[in-house]
This record gives structure tokens, sequence and C-alpha cells, in this order.
């Protein structure tokens, strides 16, 4: 079942470049320890890359890897990569410094400055913490019980049904 919705998961095309994009990467609680690893939360975790447009709906979602690994890692050979070079307006944190592709922060001797600059691309990047924090409220992502190679799976399978329910809310 959960294949079948991860499989009607499309992403959204990269023609439309009027909405800003914004890039976040989360670990994913799982219990597996063949791909997971012990991350700084001290559970077994598997980290996922997810790309929202800035109307919470879920454009992509890559990743898979352990959960100890920086979201850079993660990111680099994705296909969130690859969509966020095409779209080229995509809004990250500061751990994606010295990404090319990615809108980030200025940083002045390792410390972001702290501007109306950065007022605003904080306010922007929320967003992406909201649609995540809306994708973990189903139980399956707040405890996956499948085996961690199916992490990116469940993941699709449930952004799926957040942009169904995002489509159909008046």
């Amino acid at each position: 079942m959960i294949s079948r919705l991860a499989a009607s998961f499309e992403s959204i095309p990269v023609t439309d470049r009027r909405h800003t994009w914004i890039v976040d990467g989360t670990l994913i609680p799982t219990r597996d320890h063949l791909t997971a690893a012990k991350s700084k939360n001290y559970r077994w975790s598997c980290n996922a890359q997810i790309l929202v447009r800035q109307d919470l709906h879920v454009v992509g979602v890559a990743g898979g890897g352990p959960g100890n690994r920086n979201d850079t890692v993660h990111y680099r050979g994705s296909s969130i990569e690859m969509m966020c070079r095409h779209h080229r307006r995509v809004l990250a944190d500061g751990g994606y410094r010295g990404v090319p592709e990615l809108v980030t922060p200025i940083f002045h001797r390792n410390r972001i400055v702290r501007d109306a600059a950065w007022r605003r691309h904080r306010r922007r990047r929320a967003r992406v913490e909201h649609a995540i924090a809306r994708l973990k409220t189903w139980r399956i992502l707040r405890d996956h019980r499948r085996r961690g190679c199916h992490v990116i799976e469940t993941t699709r399978a449930v952004a799926f049904l957040h942009n169904l329910k995002l489509r159909d809310s008046p």
C-alpha cells in the first residue's frame, strides 16, 4: 500500500519558477540499525531531504542515509540537487553553506550577519519547518518501524497524502 502511494507522488515540474522553494533535512527515527546511525539526539535515525514550495506543497523528497551526516552530504548527488540547479530560487539554512545553487544566510567570521535580509530569509524559511512538522504528525514518520531502506518510500507516501490534503482544503 505504501509503495503505491509513494509511486503516485510526482515531483512538481521545474518550469514554474514563480514560487520560492526551500530545502531542509530532517531526521526520521527508525529501529533498523543497518542503514541508520546514532545522531545528535542519541536515537537511531535516517536523514531525509525535503524540498517544499512556499505554499507548503512538498516538491521532492530524497535521502535515506544515516542520520549522523551533515545535510550537504545527503544533498549532494540526490535528485533534490538536480531540481534546485534548474529552479535557481531555493532557500536553505546555514548548514548548506558553500553550495552555490542555494541561497543561504550571509556569514562573517563564522557568524550569521543578522540584518534585514536575514530576517526576511528566516521568515520565508520557516515555511519548510512547518511543512516538516506537518509531515511528522503522521505516526509512521515519528517512529519508523519498517526497514531503513524504506524510509524514503514512506516519506514520499506521506508527502503525497500531505499534498492531497492541502489541495482539498478550502
